[in-house]
């Protein structure tokens, strides 16, 4: 029997579920965990490789993607196609979602889509982007559910200016940290006809259809977006939106999680769920996004980190999960659980439009290259830029395409 290190985030319902029940794994398997959580921050930033080196490296961690393109160059991923296939027959791997799956396999060479190459990670929860928002503001101000991005913006400007003290338009992710260009903005970006690279591979954020698309958003940032838009992080952004601090929101659908329930809402039963808002050419891109779980390649213990990761991804252990928040499934027989189902039936929309987010219109949109988090930081910096006036949008844009292009080429 072995000792099995797994790393992981502390504000992850997922972990907390491992975390939970930890004591199951390790009765059924006669291995003991040796669970380490560090706080997200660090965990988002991808600081973690020194815990996933020398003597006491992490045998299993979470990670997705852009962060796992990075791991992958350094060798911290194992590629795990040979375990699945080792696997009992009740773990029922196609029982994930087939584009998950995809989104968890690449080459590792910059250009070749996802889809191709080793499976590197295994899904445990997911997020796409919808469109959250809150009827009785909505109502208030006399504002019409926006199915377009221009319509978004025009219904914040609304809101903003009619809803009263306290409630702004939308909210928006805003930190110096990658996921600030991930999650809504690429979403509003792809669907506008733009994106982070051409075809030949070049950096395409200053593209006449990116600038139009960025002019917009920064335009209604500062006019209907959080006051303190450079300092907005994704936790504080669900609890702000559970608590009717924003009309409208475009972000990660498992915040349905902080949503739905009252121990973090003011507003459980009363918000309403739909798909994405489409381009001007009708165009809906919602970007994709998984926690999942990796075996560190370093791993002294491989077939019995196996052990621990077909365990917290068995179909058992995520079904009794998302009944402790863990949104949302990437099993589609949990999707298809009668009890689930009852479980989501009072939250408006969102089983038919998380659903269809995740099997239909949602992919990851940002090209794959290993060094992601420093194309998606310099990209974040150049919003913030353009917010704070320090470049026009259109300026902001070319110099950091410029950046990322010698980024990419080294």
């Amino acid at each position: 029997m072995a000792t099995i290190r797994f790393l992981a985030p502390d504000t992850d319902a997922y972990v907390s579920s491992v975390q939970r029940h930890i004591g199951e794994f390790e009765a059924r398997s006669g291995h003991r965990a040796d669970l380490r959580i560090i706080g997200s921050d660090e965990y988002f930033s991808n600081r973690i490789e020194p815990y996933l080196a020398g003597e006491d490296a992490a045998d299993v961690y979470m990670s997705g993607p852009v962060l796992l393109w990075e791991q992958m160059a350094s060798g911290l991923v194992e590629p795990l196609d040979d375990y699945v296939a080792s696997a009992g027959a009740e773990y029922r791997f196609d029982d994930f979602i087939d584009g998950l799956i995809r989104a968890n396999r690449w080459s590792g060479r910059f250009g070749d889509p996802l889809g191709n190459g080793p499976l590197l990670e295994i899904p445990v929860n997911c997020e796409s982007y919808n469109l959250v928002y809150v009827p009785s503001i909505l109502e208030r101000c006399g504002v019409e559910v926006p199915s377009t991005w221009e319509e978004y913006f025009a219904a914040a400007g609304k809101i903003s200016a009619n809803a009263g003290s306290g409630v702004r338009g939308f909210g928006q992710r805003g930190v110096q940290v990658w996921h600030t260009v991930y999650t809504g903005f690429a979403t509003q970006l792809w669907s506008c006809g733009a994106a982070d690279f051409d075809r030949s591979r070049r950096c395409a954020i200053a593209s006449p259809e990116a600038v139009e698309a960025t002019e917009a958003f920064i335009r209604s940032l500062k006019r209907a977006g959080p006051r303190d838009w450079t300092n907005q992080r994704w936790y504080e952004l669900a609890l702000d939106c559970a608590n009717g601090k924003y009309g409208l929101l475009v972000d990660s659908d498992h915040y349905v999680a902080f949503f739905e329930n009252p121990e973090f809402s003011s507003l459980v039963g009363r918000v309403g769920y739909a798909l994405p808002p489409a381009g001007p050419s009708g165009l809906r891109k919602p970007n994709l996004w998984t926690w999942s779980v990796v075996m560190n390649s370093r791993s002294r213990n491989k077939r019995a980190a196996w052990d621990f990761v077909e365990w917290a991804t068995g179909r058992e252990f995520l079904l009794r999960s998302v009944f402790e928040g863990n949104m949302n499934p990437t099993r589609l027989s949990i999707w298809d659980d009668p009890e689930f189902i009852r479980y989501t039936s009072t939250w408006g929309n969102f089983y038919d439009v998380s659903r269809r987010l995740v099997e239909e219109l949602g992919s990851v949109l940002v090209t794959p290259v290993t060094n992601y988090l420093q194309v998606a930081d310099r990209w974040t910096r150049a919003l913030r830029d353009a917010y704070l006036g320090v470049d026009p949008v259109r300026g902001a844009l070319q110099k950091a395409a410029s950046d990322i292009d010698a980024m990419v080429a080294g």
